[in-house]
């Protein structure tokens, strides 16, 4: 009878050595899918979904971005990459990239949405921030707000303010400026500029509105109403011969 205790050790069962083997062939294979070394074309991606509430950038144009890396198939499509080249299209924020199983790739895009201009340099969103476009210098309708750069959100939400206030006369908004002093300067698009000052704003707003539709009865057209005023204001009149002339209504005592 043989002496089991002096036969030597196996090193490795056979059933661990094709289980190490087996799952060494899945991670080689794993990695040359996603190297791009095999099944580019079994797995290839046939579909580029595009999602996102487009204005300025269309769908054509998205896909044009992502194609070339696509081509790498399913598995070795570098998503970064792909996330990367949408985002460097001039509208883009943002771009979301994932895989859809069997041959689908998911993007979902977020614009910029400019509502003003700012300082005559940048495009400004409604949450206050400034950012430039290339090609948007020639962007037409949107309101020019001026002011030092550290109050841009106050002449954004002052802007805002003043647009709601005006809605219902049918009068809006070209340009807001906050200058250096801290007075706001409104120009209307019916050609007046609306002098509202430094102080107690809202109210001589509304002291505007109030006498508009009478100012604009007038046959004669205003260039600048002036309400730094304490209970008045001043209109200056458009005039043929010498441009203009200043008719003073209420309170002759001017403030800031």
């Amino acid at each position: 009878m043989a002496d089991s205790e002096h036969q030597p050790d196996r090193l490795m069962s056979p059933a661990l050595l094709a289980t190490l083997l087996l799952g060494g062939l899945l991670l080689l294979g794993a990695f040359w899918l996603r190297a791009g070394w095999i099944g580019t074309e079994r797995f290839a991606i046939h579909w580029l979904d595009v999602e996102g509430e487009l204005g300025r950038t269309s769908s054509s144009q998205i896909r044009a971005a992502a194609a070339p890396l696509a081509a790498n198939g399913f598995f070795a499509v570098d998503l970064g990459r792909v996330r990367q080249e949408i985002e460097a299209l001039p509208w883009v924020v943002e771009a979301e990239v994932s895989r859809h199983w069997p041959d689908t790739l998911h993007i979902r895009v977020s614009e910029h949405r400019p509502v003003a201009r700012w300082n005559d340099e940048w495009l400004l969103s409604r949450q206050g921030e400034a950012f430039a476009v290339t090609g948007a210098e020639g962007m037409q309708g949107l309101p020019r707000l001026s002011g030092p750069d550290n109050r841009r959100e106050e002449v954004l939400a002052n802007w805002l303010a003043m647009r709601d206030s005006l809605f219902g006369s049918g009068l809006e908004i070209e340009r807001l400026t906050l200058d250096q002093r801290g007075a706001w300067t409104l120009g209307l698009d019916n050609g007046v500029e609306l002098l509202l000052g430094r102080q107690r704003v809202d109210e001589r707003m509304l002291r505007f509105l109030a006498v508009h539709e009478q100012i604009n009865q007038e046959t004669r057209r205003a260039v600048r109403v002036d309400m730094r005023y304490t209970n008045g204001l001043a209109v200056r009149w458009a005039n043929g011969s010498d441009g203009s002339r200043e008719q003073t209504m209420g309170d002759s005592d001017r403030h800031g």
